[in-house]
């Protein structure tokens, strides 16, 4: 297998293990939805940044777009109050996801300007990255720790979709090799 799709395999697994403590924290007592948010945005960023260091010669620019996205949506979580947390919070996610959205559509559009079957997979990715990101971000009116549970279920889900176009190159790289 190549470097990219070995990367990209670690970044999905980085953001499974970001879902997961996320799910983590309600029993752990810790329900500042705010603060987690903030936090998960800036750690979501850093290790976009570090994909997009790690493949910058193979020109694929989602790392630094997510990236920024995602510290962008952190440092405008920081300024909103913790008593409208919910309002806010479904506000932000929904930017989030449709921010992100944009990029994984550019990204799906490039495979597809190169005759890449690859978009076919970009593109189910990305709706069903809209799908649960929609169905998150409506289901997000409840106390702080089902919003935790809720985000965090939502970066799993992110985490394992990000896993799947590099898990079918390595696949169908395997086969082709046999």
């Amino acid at each position: 297998m190549k470097w990219k799709p070995k990367v990209d395999l670690a970044t999905a697994s980085l953001l499974i293990l970001i879902g997961v403590t996320v799910l983590l924290f309600p029993i752990l007592k810790i329900s500042d939805i705010n603060t987690i948010f903030l936090i998960v945005m800036i750690a979501e960023g850093i290790v976009y940044f570090a994909r997009f260091l790690l493949t910058k010669e193979y020109r694929d620019y989602e790392g630094i777009f997510c990236c920024i996205s995602s510290i962008i949506i952190g440092i405008i979580s920081f300024f909103y109050k913790p008593n409208t947390s919910a309002l806010h919070l479904m506000r932000l996610l929904f930017a989030w996801i449709i921010l992100k959205s944009l990029i994984k559509l550019k990204k799906a559009d490039y495979y597809h300007d190169r005759n890449n079957k690859m978009w076919k997979s970009e593109i189910a990715v990305l709706m069903l990255f809209i799908l649960s990101g929609v169905l998150t971000t409506m289901n997000l009116n409840y106390e702080p720790n089902v919003q935790i549970f809720m985000l965090g279920y939502f970066l799993l889900i992110n985490g394992i979709l990000e896993g799947i176009t590099p898990f079918i190159i390595a696949l169908t790289k395997e086969r082709i090799k046999k």
